[in-house]
């Protein structure tokens, strides 16, 4: 299944819609036996598993060992497509029969899907557009220091701006403490604690877009896919000018703080940057 196939489909929610959950396929493994397949891939590289205080883990179906992903850049290409496939459908369900909880993870929830638990098409476009930037940029979109829900909508208001009403005044219990009341004069949601001096001396790594207050800065490090398994082995590529102002006018779109008013699926579709 394509991605412009996923925009495309409106009856079905899939809210664990991740770059986890999106694959390129292979090809050229069928008949292949065991041993020529490790040759392909390379032998698997385990780490064994312990549990708080050292030992292996004693459960019935906890795991002995982890298995590390694939080097795929020492993968002859020949057994890759250009395919890309969706996989893990556990989450979704249709729009007439909503679940009581969702599973998606916090750097693809929407609003809405935090403060109310309320998932729709909107909140699934959210999710397809928080993946889609992070596939073109190899960096998540929301990426907080902290895996809680006030850590999220923090970095969304610090992005997008303040939060529509209810959300602003009253649903969102931790605004007050996190944001002024009104914006300043550029429209932008106001820190109720400045930053600390000392974070001005702080050294980044490229490929972060610090303090970016929108869209078009998060794109300006460009595309960076990091490795931490090879010295050197990091990869950059700058993204054009023309596509980081088309990308960040399809992002705006799809990532309106108001679900209502976000592009709906149709009109996704027939955005200039898929056809760039």
């Amino acid at each position: 299944m394509s991605i412009r196939r996923k925009i495309a489909q409106t009856d079905n929610l899939f809210p664990d819609f991740t770059t986890s959950n999106v694959l390129h396929r292979t090809s050229g493994l069928d008949g292949l036996t065991e041993a020529e397949v490790l040759r392909v891939f390379g032998a698997p590289r385990q780490n064994k598993v312990f549990d708080e205080e050292g030992q292996p883990p004693s459960g019935p179906t906890a795991p002995k060992y982890l298995v590390y992903p694939v080097r795929w850049g020492d993968v002859d290409p020949q057994y890759i497509t250009n395919q890309a496939c969706l996989i893990d459908f556990g989450e979704s369900f249709k729009l007439s029969h909503p679940p009581d909880n969702l599973g998606t993870p916090g750097p693809y929830r929407s609003p809405e899907l935090i403060l109310e638990k309320s998932a729709g098409i909107a909140s699934d476009l959210w999710a397809l557009e928080c993946t889609l930037f992070e596939i073109r940029t190899g960096r998540k979109l929301i990426s907080p220091f902290d895996d809680e829900d006030d850590d999220y909508l923090e970095s969304i208001v610090l992005l997008l701006g303040r939060l529509p009403e209810p959300w602003w005044s009253t649903t969102w219990k931790e605004r007050k403490r996190l944001f002024k009341d009104e914006a300043d004069e550029l429209g932008y949601a106001v820190p109720t604690v400045e930053p600390s001096s000392t974070s001005a001396r702080r050294i980044f790594h490229p490929s972060v877009a610090d303090g970016a207050r929108t869209l078009q800065d998060k794109l300006k490090p460009g595309l960076w896919y990091m490795s931490d398994e090879r010295a050197g082995g990091d990869y950059h590529r700058d993204i054009q000018q023309e596509e980081k102002e088309l990308f960040a006018d399809l992002l705006a779109k799809l990532l309106d703080l108001h679900p209502e008013s976000r592009l709906r699926a149709g009109a996704a579709l027939d955005h200039a940057w898929f056809k760039l």
